[in-house]
């Protein structure tokens, strides 16, 4: 039984069973697959750095060296198109689910049953195809975006410098909201070109030393203008005798900041609060929090709200949010290129959210 040429695909099999290995590649070839295999986690990792049209990895659960459902985050992050299956002696629901929640698209029960194979490759090749068909989508989105953003920011500059001083003063608010919004529609553009710089791997990151605080307040003034006439309450919340003076990378450290602030602006009710924290931890790394009251994320949310698509993946919750935008997405990865960690703090009664990311301080 063998697939249309159209789901044809490039799998690498991860098994340290040599005999499982060329036992089972050469029967996936005979199918009309592309087959390889690797004998350890090692050798599987080097081979997806070398061989980019993978499509989809067999991961054995029992590796010499490793364990394959550890290494399945790795690849995850490192290689973000392709698709896992777990390969394992267990059939329970429990491993199923941590599986999946560790990135694996579906998992195989030994011995390898062709049949069952077939069927699932299906849905695996359709979501791979659905995610090339995001990216065009989105590659699209960026592109047609641009031309008409900048002519309408090239008009607007040179429409208010037509203004007189005292129709400025009078309107100052809502011109003050027009700019705003117009910084925002370009910080969505930005995310999208530095995500998919990311995911292919071609964004370089530099380093330089600055003022936490000072650039935060440039970047944020915009945002910060919304916030004060909004009835929500925003401060900074950090230890006076401390330097806030880092190495990193400042492009990409404010604008991570940004995008959580103008998050917590989103969810927070009026007569909320919204707060900045700073801290440097004695492990050489500096941690970022960014807390508002009346927002509650669930342990389901936790998982996927970092995802490119985590709003078509998630479920309406209590907190009753569905929309978490783009903005995350580049969160997530730009902390990672800045050799850290983000991650989210919520509670129910009262109902709080913190998001906080520690990012390696060069010095």
């Amino acid at each position: 039984m063998a697939l249309e040429e159209k789901t044809i695909a490039n799998i690498l099999l991860i098994d340290d069973d040599y005999s499982i290995c060329t036992g089972i590649t050469g029967l996936l070839e005979t199918m009309g697959f592309s087959a390889n295999y690797a004998l350890s986690a090692k050798e599987g990792m080097l081979y997806l750095h070398t061989h980019p049209e993978v499509d989809v990895v067999l991961l054995d659960i029992n590796l010499g060296d490793k364990n394959g459902i550890d290494i399945l985050p790795e690849i995850k992050k490192n290689f973000k198109s392709v698709q896992v299956m777990m390969f394992t002696s267990h059939n329970s629901m429990e491993f199923a689910i941590e599986c999946m929640k560790r990135g694996a698209a579906d998992y195989l029960v030994k011995p390898f049953n062709e049949e069952e194979f077939l069927h699932k490759i299906q849905f695996v090749l359709a979501k791979i195809n659905l995610e090339k068909l995001n990216n065009l989508y989105l590659g699209i989105l960026i592109h047609d975006f641009k031309s008409p953003l900048q002519c309408i920011i090239g008009a607007w500059e040179l429409l208010k410098k037509s203004f007189s001083e005292q129709f400025y003063n009078d309107n100052k608010k809502i011109l003050e909201i027009f700019d705003s919004g117009i910084f925002q529609i370009k910080n969505m553009i930005n995310n999208l070109l530095s995500i998919s710089k990311f995911e292919t791997s071609t964004f370089i990151s530099n380093y330089e030393k600055f003022n936490v605080l000072e650039e935060v307040e440039k970047v944020i003034k915009p945002v910060k203008l919304q916030i004060d006439s909004s009835n929500r309450e925003f401060g900074y919340d950090f230890d006076k005798d401390s330097s806030l003076v880092i190495n990193s990378n400042k492009d990409l450290y404010t604008r991570v900041l940004l995008n959580l602030v103008i998050n917590a602006y989103n969810y927070t009710p009026e007569k909320g609060k919204i707060i900045v924290s700073f801290k440097h931890l004695d492990n050489g790394y500096f941690q970022t929090k960014v807390f508002n009251s009346g927002t509650y994320i669930s342990d389901e949310e936790k998982e996927i709200i970092f995802d490119k698509f985590a709003s078509a993946k998630l479920t309406q919750t209590s907190c009753g949010i569905r929309n978490f935008g783009l903005g995350l997405t580049f969160c997530k990865l730009a902390v990672e290129a800045m050799n850290g960690k983000i991650y989210i703090e919520s509670q129910k009664e009262p109902a709080q959210t913190t998001f906080i990311f520690n990012i390696k301080n060069q010095e």
